[in-house]
């Protein structure tokens, strides 16, 4: 080796070593300055948590109790509805026509029950409600023939009434005869017995026969005998005419008892004809299916008319308009600690552009007490509601959240130390290391 090459070697590593010794400086100067903003540095920590979007109030669903066939559709998915206003229709033709039948035999039982009343009351006139005076053109037929057969019942018991009081008539006069006849032979009885007296006084003077006086005894025994069966005669028919009233009386009793009996198993057929159209008029109007408050259709699972539902099949779901949108997320057990109501949180609806779309800040509104598990993974999970402000989802402009969005929240945690942050992994390290056997 030459003796230049020998000098130069001092030379290199002289340099090297004043590099080396800069790099160490400028190190220990980076690592000093970091540990020192380590040490004095605070900075908030956050625990993170996905969810979606829910409401305070639950969704309301919408089933009937029947099932049916979908005739129509009158709203999709999207939709803000009104209180009551129908949602979907579903086929009634066959209710409908069960209850024309039943309208009209309950029409024909109300007429009947008219009658019956009119028959009882001993009225000419049937007295028509209203409800069935007003029905239509059945009502009408049904009522023509109530009434033609009320007249002829009037007729028929006219037309016996009419014979009875003429027997009576006849029975009346008949008792005038008789007791003309009574009073006629009690006038030759008394002319009789005068004559019988003034004989008997001539027969005790020998003047006249004693045969005479027997032959007027025996005049004086036949009109007694004829009186007697006058008498007689005008009691028959004294109580002929008694009888005649009661028979009166008693049929026109008959009619009305008649009337009566025919009445109850009328009342019975429309008290069961009233429950049964009141029920299939329930059900016709439970065909149109209403909302059961005012909201926003959620999710439409009905999708094709004609198809069919069946009984309390979930419908459609309403987000109740009054309710108030909330996230709702999930929480791993182990940071639950770090959770409390109150605590701020910061909000990014992923669903939307992440480039142009703000994060929103809310507040931690409720904590579960305690966990519950995922029926598909039985992962447990704490569940937190968080809560953001009007202004706050003003900030999304035009965008409108809808239940079931996801979103990424960050649950802002206290401050700490950059140092103690760091060294935490390793520290909880080693004292599950020392608990170790």
């Amino acid at each position: 080796m030459s003796e230049t090459n020998r000098s130069e070697i001092p030379a290199v590593r002289d340099g090297y070593r004043g590099h080396v010794v800069a790099g160490l400086a400028l190190a220990a100067l980076l690592v000093g300055g970091i540990g020192g903003w380590a040490h004095t540095a605070r900075i908030s920590g956050a625990v993170i948590a996905t969810g979606m979007v829910g409401v305070d109030q639950n969704l309301k669903e919408v089933q009937h109790r029947d099932g049916g066939i979908v005739a129509e559709i009158l709203v999709r998915a999207g939709d803000d509805v009104a209180e009551g206003q129908p949602l979907i229709r579903l086929e009634d033709s066959q209710s409908r026509a069960e209850l024309a039948i039943l309208s009209a035999q309950l029409l024909e039982a109300q007429a009947r029950r008219a009658r019956l009343e009119a028959d009882r009351d001993g009225r000419t006139e049937i007295a028509i409600p209203q409800d069935v005076a007003t029905a239509g053109v059945d009502a009408g037929v049904i009522l023509a023939g109530e009434r033609r057969l009320h007249a002829g019942n009037l007729a028929f018991r006219a037309a016996e009434l009419e014979q009875l009081e003429l027997t009576i008539r006849q029975t009346g006069e008949e008792i005038i005869g008789l007791e003309a006849q009574r009073a006629a032979l009690a006038e030759e009885l008394a002319l009789v017995e005068t004559n019988r007296a003034r004989l008997a006084d001539l027969a005790g003077r020998k003047l006249v026969e004693t045969a005479r006086l027997e032959e007027i005894d025996r005049d004086l025994v036949r009109i007694k005998g004829r009186i007697a069966e006058t008498d007689a005669e005008v009691a028959r028919a004294h109580l002929r005419v008694s009888e005649l009233h009661s028979r009166r009386l008693a049929q026109d009793k008959s009619v009305r008892a008649e009337a009566q009996r025919e009445l109850v198993p009328v009342e019975s057929r429309i008290a069961e004809l009233t429950e049964r159209i009141g029920a299939l008029r329930d059900r016709i109007a439970r065909t149109e299916i209403r909302a059961p408050l005012a909201g926003r259709v959620n999710e439409l699972h009905v999708f094709t008319e004609g198809g069919v539902i069946t009984p309390a099949q979930v419908l459609a779901t309403i987000v109740p308009a009054a309710a108030l949108l909330r996230v709702e997320v999930r929480l791993d057990p182990a940071s639950i600690d770090q959770v409390r109501i109150g605590q701020d949180a910061r909000v990014r609806f992923s669903a939307f552009s992440q480039r142009t779309t703000p994060e929103l800040y809310g507040k931690v509104a409720h904590v579960s007490p305690a966990t519950a598990r995922d029926p598909r993974t039985g992962e447990a999970f704490y569940v937190a509601f968080v809560q953001v402000p009007d202004d706050q989802l003003a900030r999304l402009g035009g965008l409108e959240l809808m239940p079931g969005m996801p979103a990424e929240v960050h649950l802002t945690t206290e401050e700490q130390r950059v140092l103690a942050y760091l060294a935490k992994p390793i520290t909880d390290q080693f004292s599950r290391a020392f608990r170790e056997e």
